[in-house]
């Protein structure tokens, strides 16, 4: 079997985003035991730091876009396929995180 050689920015940037998503998600999960602490104002800064990493990880993933537009051909590989499946869920949660802590502030208001 040949083996196959990888282009270490390629990696580099598969787990930046990797970083940069998990510590997003991590985050998120974090402002979720914050709300249900009833410490809202820690689960609003989580979140906030959530939404900086996964930006940050968004930033990173542009580059691959871009360089594409260009012309600029990506080497596809397991790990990259894993850090957009990673950042895709990290998206996700926090998202839908978000609701979860305003929905909590709705419920906690009417109380």
């Amino acid at each position: 079997m040949e083996e196959q050689e990888y282009n270490s920015e390629d990696q580099n940037i598969a787990m930046e985003i990797i970083a940069y998503s998990g510590d997003g998600r991590s985050l998120a999960f974090k402002a979720l035991d914050a709300v249900h602490e009833g410490d809202f104002d820690k689960a609003e800064d989580l979140l906030k730091r959530s939404n900086e990493s996964i930006a940050k990880a968004h930033d990173v993933q542009t580059t691959l876009l871009v360089d594409e537009a260009n012309g600029k051909k990506t080497e596809f590989s397991i790990l990259l396929i894993h850090s957009q499946d990673h950042f895709m869920t990290s998206m996700l949660a926090n998202e839908l995180i978000t609701e979860m802590v305003n929905m909590y502030k709705k419920f906690e208001r009417k109380d």
